[in-house]
């Protein structure tokens, strides 16, 4: 029931709110991706050919949500309206797999919470109409922690080779995966205790090569067109640059990206130059974005704590909002999410330190949530960044919440037997 409301939500959402995708944004990048790969062009920048019908190879984004836009176009469902209900469903799937995991780290009660959470939460929602990676990556992080928590009761060689496999098919979708891989992976293998040395080096190198073996396609695709080293993507460049110029090292844009065609943050790229590389071209916006980063180091520490306090909500929460319009957010759902997010932080704060004093299996929730913010502190914070560790913060408020009305219960319990016991 609580599958059947949220999906009932995000279609609601995409029908009513109607999200929009602008016309030269992250989401029309990705359509066009997916829609030059239907059409057989293969995996191209899509505004040079958008714009000036020039074919130049791309590795600026990962490839497995543009290839689910291909293929939903490929059986007749190309519209961006189209492929924003589909992911409603993926979006659904999250709901569902949320309620999964708190079921299995603390039980019925705790899961239910946990998925009727996820089910009302505006930034999980939101993310499933904007076409963007989130929805997807949301739901492929779930299955992983979920898979992580089953391998955990019943550790084998299969079992972190299918948890690998996933978490490398999750790299492919976003590149935060790269680091979430070996923060399940080897804590897996080597914490529980009276396993033979030799066989948790085994566990977690069955785990680490299956991540590998999965990337090693796509990277050796990269390596054909750009004759460089490109495993996943080469959008750090952009990132880097972006994040570490003047206006986002102090001032109101502290902590986040800027692209400013004057000045030290990214310019963009000049795409009209008949020998542009996009490889080259990011190489050299990486290097200028560290150069930046080592000329200003007594910085480092102010600009790291205003991005994770960006991409948690509790840094210029309205300027995050506007930003989040941008992208194709709605304001009122925007605001209704970030004031949920402060609700849900303390109540996951005291759902660890429960599962943590009962001995629970903890960390696999937690390794999503120390996954963004390293990546918002080594980049730049947005919420939208935190979409993958929204489902682990329902768990774990869930599990607040399920142990205050099991406290509830049991004092009323209590206090009718005592009733009873009372003589007239």
């Amino acid at each position: 029931m609580i599958a059947v409301g949220a999906l009932a939500i995000r279609v609601a959402y995409n029908l009513v709110v109607d999200p929009a995708v602008a016309v030269l944004s992250d989401a029309s990048a990705y359509h066009q991706l997916g829609r030059n790969l239907a059409d057989g062009r293969g995996y191209i920048r899509p505004f040079d050919f958008q714009l000036f019908g020039v074919h130049r190879a791309t590795a600026e984004y990962p490839p497995l949500f543009p290839a689910l836009l291909a293929f939903l176009t490929l059986i007749g469902l190309g519209s961006v309206n189209n492929q924003q209900l589909v992911l409603t469903v993926v979006g659904t799937a999250t709901v569902v797999l949320t309620g999964l995991i708190g079921r299995r780290v603390a039980g019925d009660t705790a899961g239910l919470v946990a998925a009727g959470i996820a089910a009302i939460h505006p930034m999980l929602f939101q993310a499933d109409g904007i076409l963007m990676t989130e929805s997807l990556s949301t739901a492929l992080v779930a299955g992983c922690v979920l898979l992580a928590l089953r391998v955990r009761s019943r550790p084998g060689v299969g079992g972190f080779v299918a948890l690998g496999a996933l978490l490398g098919i999750t790299t492919l979708c976003r590149a935060e995966g790269f680091l979430l891989a070996p923060l399940l992976i080897v804590p897996l293998a080597f914490v529980p205790r009276g396993r033979p040395f030799a066989q948790r080096i085994t566990l977690a190198a069955a785990g680490l090569v299956a991540v590998v073996g999965v990337l090693t396609p796509w990277t050796v695709y990269n390596e054909t067109r750009f004759h460089t080293f490109i495993p996943v993507s080469n959008n750090l460049g952009t990132v880097l640059d972006g994040a570490n110029c003047g206006p986002t090292y102090s001032g109101p844009a502290l902590g986040s990206w800027r692209f400013i065609r004057a000045g030290d943050c990214f310019a963009g790229f000049d795409i009209r130059d008949p020998h542009f590389d996009e490889a080259t071209a990011a190489a050299a916006a990486r290097r200028q974005g560290i150069d930046y980063f080592r000329a200003h180091k007594r910085r480092a520490p102010a600009v790291a704590a205003a991005r994770l306090a960006r991409t948690w909500g509790v840094f210029r929460p309205s300027q995050q909002v506007n930003l989040g319009v941008l992208e194709g957010r709605n304001h009122r759902w925007e605001t209704a999410g970030t004031w949920l997010t402060w609700l849900l932080l303390p109540l996951a704060v005291a759902g660890a330190v429960l599962l943590a004093r009962r001995r629970a299996t903890l960390w696999p929730l937690l390794a999503p949530i120390v996954t963004v913010s390293i990546v918002s502190i080594v980049t730049y914070g947005n919420p939208r960044f935190r979409a993958s560790a929204d489902p682990m913060l329902c768990v774990l408020a869930a599990v607040t919440v399920a142990s205050i009305a099991a406290a509830a219960s049991t004092m009323r319990a209590t206090s009718a037997g005592a009733r009873n016991l009372t003589p007239p």
